[in-house]
């Protein structure tokens, strides 16, 4: 393995990485944008995505996982009735980052701003 490759593949992490942090504050964003003329008590939950994990709990009843890899710039997610539980999953899909910072998701056709992508996915949560 050249020494190049490996470089390569550490900077492709590194960009990864920070394409997830700006993803999962985008989600937060959208969520407290959603929750702003809710009581407190009607807040949706959401983490802050450290460690390639998201979970954002909607006010309908379910709940949004993400994993994210950012060796590979790809995840999975999750969107479960209520609690996560292998017999409450209402659907679930993979999704990538591409290498213009546009997102593949596997339930929808063609490749997002990342933006779209993360009002796309809050939208799960609450659909």
């Amino acid at each position: 393995m050249s020494q190049g490759s490996a470089t390569t593949r550490v900077v492709d992490a590194r960009i990864n990485a920070e394409l997830w942090i700006s993803f999962a504050a985008l989600i937060r964003s959208y969520v407290a944008g959603h929750d702003l003329a809710k009581p407190v008590s009607e807040h949706a939950l959401v983490d802050t995505g450290e460690g390639g994990h998201l979970t954002l709990r909607g006010g309908e009843g379910k709940t949004l996982e993400l994993e994210f890899d950012t060796a590979s710039g790809g995840g999975s997610w999750t969107v479960y009735e209520d609690d996560p539980g292998p017999d409450r999953v209402l659907e679930r899909g993979k999704f990538e980052f591409d290498e213009n910072s546009r997102v593949v998701m596997s339930d929808r056709r063609g490749k997002l701003e990342l933006e779209v992508a993360a009002e796309a996915f809050t939208a799960k949560a609450f659909e």
